[in-house]
């Protein structure tokens, strides 16, 4: 009987404990819940408010006139000013590059100081970076009122274009004519020298399969040295037909018509056989075609066979072959 009023005693005073440690927990997350709730609402007080703060900015530029190249800078760096509320700065701070300024010169006067030295007036950057950071112009203050840069005039001249396309089509489906480049010819500016040893310039090597119909991209062209070498267009349009193509044959008679000796060839009508676009089909005509016997350095009176070859046939047709290639003959006296 005392073990038990012990017991229960115990148990009392055990479940007393546990209720103080859970209201001492509860107090303490209520504290730290309230600390936080403080530093939030000072951290907006403060955040609230302007702040002047300094950044360092490397300068680069983008868009330099095609006629001229960027050869050296004036001014490498500017330190920029900016007086801010603390929201503002902290978003700067998180998304913005706060290391680089990109210039883009298409956006900007660019004067000339003297000889090939340029420059553009940080007041036209105050608007464009008001713009970007969403800040009043009169925020920003610059360590210069003017940011220079060295400019080298370029030579010009026109450069054909050829394409370089590795292109490989469905059965029956091929090329129907040559690619055609728009525009056909570009201009490009560099020193003197190198443009005197320029013919022409290709596009990237672009690969396509399976063609069976028509193909119009746009191809960068590749620039052989893009530290010296700047072109106009960059790029290129490249149209390409397609059409499907069809097999077929025509018998042509062997023209012996060149030939002092009057002969006779066993056959004397030949086959010409051809890849033809099947819109084309019926435009092929016998009489555009003409084959005749190989002399050149033959003799004539010891030989018994001559070799065929065709020296004329229509635009139309490709891959021709005649069958036979060679024709046995007599000379007829």
């Amino acid at each position: 009987m005392e073990s038990k009023i012990q017991s229960g005693i115990s148990a009392s005073k055990k479940k007393s404990l546990d209720s103080k440690v859970k209201l001492r927990r509860i107090d303490n997350l209520i504290f730290i819940i309230c600390i936080f709730i403080a530093a939030v609402f000072w951290s907006l007080i403060k955040l609230s408010d302007f702040y002047s703060e300094s950044f360092a900015f490397n300068i680069g530029y983008t868009n330099v006139p095609e006629e001229k190249k960027l050869t050296g800078l004036d001014d490498s760096t500017v330190t920029v000013t900016i007086n801010a509320r603390g929201f503002t700065l902290l978003r700067m701070w998180l998304f913005e590059d706060l290391d680089n300024l990109s210039i883009n010169l298409d956006n900007f006067n660019i004067d000339r100081r003297e000889a090939n030295h340029y420059y553009i007036y940080t007041q036209e950057m105050k608007e464009r970076l008001a713009d970007q950071f969403e800040i009043s112009e009169t925020n920003f203050e610059f360590s210069k009122t003017t940011l220079g840069f060295v400019l080298e005039d370029l030579k010009e001249k026109e450069i054909r274009v050829l394409e370089n396309l590795d292109l490989k089509f469905r059965q029956e489906y091929d090329l129907y004519e040559e690619a055609i480049l728009t525009p056909e010819k570009i201009v490009v500016y560099g020193p003197a020298d190198m443009l005197d040893s320029l013919e022409f310039l290709y596009t990237e090597n672009i690969q396509k399969s399976l063609i069976d119909s028509d193909v119009v991209m746009e191809v960068k062209i590749s620039n052989p040295n893009p530290e010296l070498l700047r072109l106009s267009p960059e790029a290129v349009t490249v149209n390409i037909r397609v059409e499907k193509y069809t097999e077929s044959s025509i018998e042509i008679p062997i023209d012996f018509s060149d030939i002092k000796l009057q002969l006779k060839s066993f056959p004397s009508i030949v086959k010409v056989h051809f890849k033809v676009a099947r819109k084309d089909f019926t435009l092929v005509q016998s009489g555009q075609f003409q084959v005749i016997p190989e002399t050149e350095g033959v003799d004539i009176q010891n030989s018994d066979r001559l070799h065929l070859k065709l020296i004329r046939q229509p635009e139309i047709v490709r891959n021709p072959w005649i069958v036979p290639a060679d024709v046995e003959f007599l000379i007829i006296k």
